[in-house]
């Protein structure tokens, strides 16, 4: 015996199906843009599932980092880009010709213009040349760094 389908489940069949590639299109493009980060470290901190890998995002405000007044944005994600609840982030600058090292305590938004679940943190360079940018995040007794080198550059 031979089962035939109709032409109308078929075509009820092929437009569910394009409608489930178009919101699977869209929620794939709408992570990818929810998380453009200047710069990125991958981190592994413990979680209820054991040791979990996390990225580090770092935004710079400008972009195009100059001495004088900064805006560092730090956010800790999963590795698919869901923001993650971080107890602090601490930040330490080192500046070029090996001058000491500065540190900076992050704040955490509270507003909408920010990636979810992250922190700010003013920064002053004083000099232009390659700074390394150390990020600590603060989780539990957990103490994981992310480090990053910037060029700063004259206003």
């Amino acid at each position: 015996m031979r089962l035939r389908i109709s032409r109308r489940v078929w075509g009820i069949g092929i437009i569910l199906g394009l409608i489930l590639v178009f919101v699977v299109g869209i929620v794939v493009w709408g992570l990818a843009q929810s998380n453009k980060p200047e710069y990125q470290q991958q981190i592994s901190m413990p979680s209820q599932a054991g040791v979990q890998q996390y990225l580090v995002n770092l935004w710079l405000d400008p972009s195009s980092p100059q001495v004088g007044s900064n805006q560092l944005t730090v956010q800790v994600t999963s590795i698919i880009g869901t923001p993650t609840a971080i107890d602090n982030i601490d930040v330490k600058l080192a500046g070029p010709n090996g001058a000491p090292s500065k540190e900076f305590n992050g704040t955490l938004a509270n507003d909408s213009s920010h990636p979810s679940q992250s922190f700010l943190i003013p920064v002053e360079f004083d000099a232009p040349g390659s700074w390394t940018i150390t990020v600590e995040v603060h989780s539990g007794d957990l103490l994981p760094t992310a480090t990053y080198t910037v060029n700063v550059n004259q206003p």
